[in-house]
């Protein structure tokens, strides 16, 4: 706001104020003007009269009292943190002078006050003369401590909530997300350094010391590393990610201590599972590594990697598969289907299941060691206490040729016949485009086609080359698996059980006990147990 000018004169026989222009000064005005001078002693009628009259002329409002004029008094205030200093200032009295910047500036060191003295505000305190606000005019540096270390983490934990499970909003309850997979080499968590933070200054000048941050440690556990600067923790083997104790640890198996079933979900996993309990009908375990279940394994699906061990067998309903890359033990297997590439070993019984092995398929160990109902395939052998069933149950047992190569062999004949049909076709429309060739009359396009069919028949040829030496190998390794075959039952083998060896099937008519049979001169033999 414009302030309206007046002029002030202290004389011997009083205080005189006057218009320095034709304005329009108010009350509020001349108070303002008598009060920063010191003038409290003013005479409000005459100060009406001045207004109403809007004198150019000295007039007096005022008593001069130069006994009692003074200095101007300035106050100091130091701030609780020292961080800022104020003054405030009562102005002087008649004409007493006003403080100049020095004068501040020596008062505020009188009080202590030596650092952060900004000039700026201590001329336009003097300037503007205003009086009794306080002021600030000085100001410290607050010590900024350092920042605390930071840990980052790079993987977002499973969390055990249901998954949708279709386009239409199904909610897929046995597929909850409880397992976080992690692998070899993979980041887990970063930090970032603690910082030193910055040292202060009050206006007193007393430092202000800051606080480093602290450091943290990466919350390395078992299956993890750090890296050699100390800023990143990886993975060191495959597993699921556990945080103990502020810890992160990669364990290599994963622990059920209960049953696998909505509390807990489908387990697909990177490594060894172990179940304390059961897996119910419905549910699945998925696992690249050994898979071992100590409940009974209900209508349930079970893949491994390695090998599965069911200390409490399979009652699977018709509804169970159970397969792995190695092999398989359980304690019985009844209505389930087993595919092992390795060898399956069966204490008690095998009852109505269909079994294949490309070793063996071994039921011995207890004392119904048994197999009744249902298939059994094996590329070496089969051995058994009893075969069959006295109520004559349906039993067949194929050995000799491992399951997977008669698959294997029927894929790639397959390929095989699909590649010679294509190479037909390359080789019939390059014989074409050669025609035109040398006749002369290849335009650019058909140049183009003769290039890329070119190229398309040596990629086939490849293609069936590599296909053709697999073929070989399969047949080769079926033709070495025929030397095997033999089914042994060292207790007893009921009527109405079917034995196929290489091909070559027999049905057994009465009952046999201790015997093994072999395949030999085009035919299955019966001979003795330990033929």
């Amino acid at each position: 706001m414009e302030e309206v000018p007046l002029h002030l004169e202290f004389r011997e026989d009083g205080v005189y104020i006057s218009m320095v222009s034709e304005s329009e000064p108010s009350l509020k005005d001349v108070v303002d003007i008598l009060k920063k001078n010191g003038v409290n002693n003013y005479d409000g009628d005459k100060i009406n009269t001045f207004l109403k009259e809007k004198s150019l002329e000295p007039f007096k409002v005022a008593e001069r009292e130069a006994e009692e004029e003074r200095d101007a008094v300035v106050e100091v205030q130091i701030s609780s943190d020292s961080l800022t200093a104020e003054i405030r200032i009562f102005p002087p009295s008649g004409e007493k002078p006003w403080p100049t910047v020095e004068d501040l500036k020596k008062i505020l060191e009188d009080k202590g006050v030596t650092f952060g003295i900004k000039d700026s505000a201590l001329r336009q305190v003097i300037d503007s003369k205003r009086v009794e606000d306080w002021i600030v005019v000085a100001k410290g540096e607050p010590a900024i401590n350092g920042k605390d270390a930071e840990i980052d983490f790079a993987i977002q934990f499973g969390q055990a909530k249901p998954v949708i499970a279709d386009e239409k909003d199904r909610i897929d309850y046995k597929n909850v997300n409880s397992i976080t997979i992690v692998l070899k080499n993979q980041l887990l968590a970063t930090k970032t350094s603690p910082t030193e933070g910055k040292n202060g200054m009050t206006v007193r000048g007393i430092p202000l010391v800051a606080k480093a941050g602290r450091d943290r440690s990466l919350p390395s556990g078992k299956g993890t590393v750090v890296s050699e600067d100390a800023l990143s923790l990886y993975s060191a083997i495959d597993g699921h990610l556990v945080l103990a104790n502020g810890k992160l640890n990669v364990v290599p198996v994963f622990n059920v201590e209960g049953d696998v079933d909505y509390s807990v979900g489908n387990i697909n996993f990177i490594g060894a599972v172990s179940v304390k309990g059961a897996v119910r009908e419905g549910f699945e375990i998925v696992s690249s590594g050994d898979v071992d279940v100590q409940g009974v394994v209900e209508g349930a699906y079970l893949s491994s990697g390695g090998n599965i061990s069911l200390s409490g067998g399979v009652r699977g309903m018709g509804k169970a598969k159970i397969e792995a890359d190695g092999d398989i033990a359980a304690n019985f297997i009844d209505q389930c289907t087993v595919i092992s590439k390795g060898t399956v070993r069966i204490k008690n019984a095998i009852l109505h299941s269909d079994v294949s092995a490309n070793n063996s398929v071994i039921v011995q160990e207890g004392s119904k060691a048994q197999i009744a109902g249902g298939k059994v395939q094996a590329g070496i052998e089969v051995v058994c206490l009893h075969l069959g069933s006295e109520m004559g149950t349906k039993t067949e047992v194929v050995v000799g040729v491992l399951p997977e190569y008669n698959e294997k062999r029927r894929e790639l004949q397959a390929l095989k016949g699909e590649l010679q049909e294509k190479a037909t076709k390359v080789e019939t429309n390059l014989n074409f485009l050669k025609k035109i060739e040398s006749a002369g009359e290849l335009d650019r396009p058909k140049r183009e086609l003769l290039i890329s069919l070119t190229k398309a028949k040596f990629q086939v040829q490849s293609q069936l080359s590599k296909c053709i030496q697999e073929l070989e190998s399969v047949e080769s390794s079926i033709e070495a698996s025929r030397a095997h075959g033999a089914v042994r039952v060292k207790g007893i083998c009921y009527p109405g059980v079917s034995v196929t060896i290489r091909g070559v099937r027999h049905i057994v008519r009465e009952e046999q006990r201790f015997v093994a049979f072999v395949y030999e001169a085009g035919e299955v033999r019966i001979k003795p147990y330990d033929y």
